[in-house]
């Protein structure tokens, strides 16, 4: 599978830098000059994004008044995600060091894996439903390739039943079936064997955080879906600082089809080529350009450099 996605990982790139030099680098400078001094103000939507989803995180973490501080969770939080999207993992490397972390901090093992695994179905759920919200709203700002809209339709409905599939299963005790059918199987190593008891105390909290705990469960997805409306704050913030502004309901429409590509292309480390693809061709289908596409791209990647950094930071500290 790391064979495979980093043979993907190199086709991106070579079709990105065909992409970008096929708009021209001097137009793109030209777009990316004008943010001038104002480059600050592109990093701000993601850490207002990343606090938000580390309130959304606490309110998984069933621990009393000893679970870690809100700062704690947003620096690890911070840190799993720079793993999930640098590392050929398929957006899954980050999540066992998050967990890792916790139970360092104290927080019992089946708690701190029951969290880290609740809150992503729960962001996957959030995102499905941002993305339907654009594709909503596409028709009026995407009319002419709106016979294609089907596509992203199904790729929309495809993310959507892969989250709904994956919060069903946290509820039928996924650890103990997976133990059950490895014994059948013959193929059950003795690590897991050890570990059968806590296996099933991970099942049984699962299940019992979604049947006790709606109203917490509710407020989290609230969280994580505000967080998904702030990308669209980004993205309305680079268009006004590379001198083209759009309206709120483009930026949604915009962000939202584009995290649906940049979702497609989980399997390729920071979803690399597939995201900058995306977006320009969203670029153009708004009439906006293809240089404009690009710059947004370029921003986007920047803001994301700059956000990556600061985890690899905290990983490199945590170890």
């Amino acid at each position: 599978m790391r064979r495979l996605n980093l043979i993907l990982l190199a086709i991106a790139c070579v079709f990105l830098i065909w992409v970008l030099q096929e708009v021209g680098w001097n137009v793109l400078w030209g777009h990316l000059r004008q943010v001038g001094w104002y480059w600050p103000l592109l990093m701000l939507p993601y850490g207002v994004v990343n606090w938000l989803e580390s309130v959304s995180w606490k309110y998984m973490l069933l621990f009393g008044k000893d679970s870690p501080s809100l700062s704690r969770l947003f620096w690890l939080r911070l840190g799993g995600e720079a793993l999930n999207q640098l590392t050929p993992t398929a957006s899954l490397g980050g999540e066992p060091f998050k967990a890792a972390r916790l139970h360092a901090d104290g927080v019992p093992w089946e708690t701190a894996t029951a969290s880290v695994v609740i809150h992503k179905g729960i962001l996957v759920l959030s995102l499905a439903l941002y993305i339907l919200l654009g594709l909503a709203l596409a028709p009026l700002y995407l009319p002419a390739v709106g016979e294609h809209l089907w596509l992203l339709g199904l790729g929309a409905l495809g993310l959507t039943a892969g989250g709904i599939a994956f919060v069903i299963a946290q509820r039928r005790n996924p650890c103990g079936s997976g133990l059950k059918l490895l014994h059948r199987l013959g193929y059950c190593p003795p690590s897991l064997k050890d570990r059968e008891e806590k296996l099933n105390s991970l099942d049984s909290l699962l299940s019992a955080y979604y049947r006790e705990h709606r109203v917490r469960a509710a407020l989290a997805f609230i969280l994580f879906f505000m967080s998904w409306i702030l990308h669209a704050v980004e993205v309305w913030v680079m268009f006004w600082l590379v001198g083209h502004p759009i309206g709120w309901g483009m930026a949604i429409c915009l962000d939202a089809l584009a995290m649906l590509f940049t979702a497609l292309g989980f399997f390729i480390p920071a979803a690399v080529g597939v995201q900058e693809g995306g977006n320009i061709l969203l670029a153009l289908g708004f009439n906006l350009g293809m240089p404009l596409g690009a710059a947004f791209s370029i921003l986007r990647r920047l803001r994301e450099a700059f956000w990556l950094s600061l985890g690899l930071i905290v990983v490199g500290r945590e170890k």
